[in-house]
């Protein structure tokens, strides 16, 4: 792993997966959700902004010191209809979704796939779906299931910034 994936990884868990304060950023006529996490690491940054509320996406930023990585995403729930036909809110797949990012840590929406992994009724897995070493680029897909029936994907671009 990288210094600026490194960055990256603590960052999603500071940020999205832990306590830090979301503010606001304005990307043209959007306004976006922002978390910014910065570092003692000399010169490292976090920066996550996004849109959406059950679907949308967003972009990840990492440095640390000349290094630079971005990490693109989109993706959400499926419709309230189905959460509410299984039984399951929104919120219970976001619980399930920080607590694997705080288990899993590094280990997933890299460039290392992860195995499915069954809690009861849930399932999660990281799958890579593309890889160019020329440009270090990996496209992943994250995926959560509730009762065999896919409630939850994100499709990931990682990209060093050169």
């Amino acid at each position: 792993m990288t210094n600026a994936q490194d960055i990256l990884v603590k960052g999603l868990l500071a940020g999205f997966a832990g306590t830090s304060t979301f503010g606001r950023a304005i990307r043209g006529e959007f306004t976006l959700t922002s978390s910014e996490v910065p570092f003692t690491e000399k010169g490292s940054l976090y920066i996550d902004q996004w849109i959406g509320k059950r679907s949308g996406g967003g972009q990840e930023l990492a440095q640390c010191e000349d290094e630079q990585i971005t990490r693109v995403y989109a993706g959400g729930t499926v419709s309230l209809e189905v959460l509410t036909a299984l039984g399951i809110q929104d919120s219970d797949i976001m619980a399930y979704l920080k607590e694997k990012l705080m288990v899993l840590s590094g280990k997933t929406r890299l460039s290392t796939p992860v195995d499915p992994i069954v809690d009861g009724d849930w399932e999660y897995r990281y799958d890579v779906l593309y890889q160019m070493s020329e440009i270090s680029l990996t496209i992943g897909k994250e995926i959560i299931m509730y009762k065999s029936t896919p409630v939850f994907i994100h499709i990931f671009l990682n990209s060093p910034v050169l």
